[in-house]
Parts: C-alpha cells; sequence; structure tokens
C-alpha cells in the first residue's frame, strides 16, 4: 500500500517537479552561456588591450632610418633641386645677332627654363622666351648692339616657374 501512495505522491509531483526541473536547466544552461560569453568577452578585451598598447608604442617610438634610406631621400632632393642645362661659356655677335650661342634644356629637367643675360653694368641684353625640356637656343639677338670687343657679361638660368631655382653663371661676349 505504501507503494500506491508512493506512486501516486510522484505522478502529483512530477509535473511540477518537471517544470521546476525544466526550469533549472534552463536556468543553469543560461548561466553556463552568459559565463562562456563573459569570458570571451575578457580575453578579446585583453587581447585588444595587448593590441592597442602594441600601437600606442610603435606610434610613438622613433625609429633610426637606414643609410640607404636617407641617401635614397636625399638623392630625391637633391635631383628635384637641380637644374640641368647646358650653355656655352662665351658667345660671339656680329653686331646684334649671335653667330655663335648655344643653351640647352636638358631632357631630365622637370619644367621649361628661361635665360636672360646682363651687361657688365646689370642692365638687361637679352630675355629669353621658355625652353621645354629636350629643346636649345642657337641663335639670338640682343636688346641693343654692343662696342666691338669682350664684354663680361652674366647669364641668368632659372625654371620657368617663378620663385624656382635661379642660378648666375659669367659668360663671355665676343663682338666683331
Amino acid at each position: 500500500m505504501k507503494d500506491k501512495k508512493q506512486e501516486q505522491k510522484n505522478e502529483k509531483r512530477s509535473p511540477a517537479t518537471k517544470i521546476i526541473l525544466v526550469v533549472v536547466i534552463i536556468l543553469l544552461i543560461s548561466l553556463l552561456a552568459r559565463c562562456a560569453v563573459s569570458c570571451q568577452q575578457r580575453k578579446m578585451v585583453h587581447e585588444m588591450g595587448d593590441f592597442v598598447t602594441e600601437f600606442e608604442e610603435n606610434m610613438n617610438a622613433i625609429t633610426e632610418i637606414d643609410d640607404a634610406m636617407k641617401q635614397e631621400a636625399v638623392n630625391t632632393l637633391v635631383e628635384e633641386g637641380m637644374m640641368h642645362v647646358n650653355f656655352s661659356s662665351k658667345a660671339y655677335f656680329d653686331g646684334k645677332v649671335s653667330t655663335k650661342f648655344n643653351i640647352k634644356n636638358i631632357e631630365n629637367n622637370h619644367d621649361d627654363i628661361v635665360f636672360e643675360i646682363f651687361d657688365e653694368d646689370g642692365e638687361s641684353l637679352y630675355k629669353s622666351k621658355k625652353i621645354a625640356p629636350g629643346y636649345e637656343m642657337n641663335c639670338i639677338e640682343l636688346n641693343r648692339e654692343l662696342p666691338k670687343g669682350r664684354h663680361e657679361c652674366t647669364i641668368k638660368i632659372h625654371y620657368a616657374v617663378e620663385g624656382q631655382i635661379s642660378t648666375v653663371f659669367p659668360i663671355t661676349l665676343i663682338v666683331s
């Protein structure tokens, strides 16, 4: 008889127990899931913290540039700052017109060049038009006629863009 009463009790408790058991299992599963997510987040935060720390260390680090990179940077600056021209240091004239004169804007220049010739007193004798890279001038006509003889003058050569490199060289004009 006790077994029957026990069975009846089990049957009565069984649905409530089952519900409680299911609820407890669901709570345990959600608790475990929450712990797993929390652990994963902590791991990600820790890894991200390591990444941020490494990034900040690299960002604020001062490193030495190797010699090859330094030399390459210097070469680039020098090349960009150089003007490649070729001109006669002596020019011959018959009156105002040159009989032997040459100036070349070498191909590897970046820009057009212009030049101006000044007499011994600094007055302009000639100002050229733009000469593109790879082109030259072989004949010019001075603004005014110079007396026969040798004249120690200067030639100012610069890129056509204002504010760029300009160089002044001596040039001898020989007038016959």
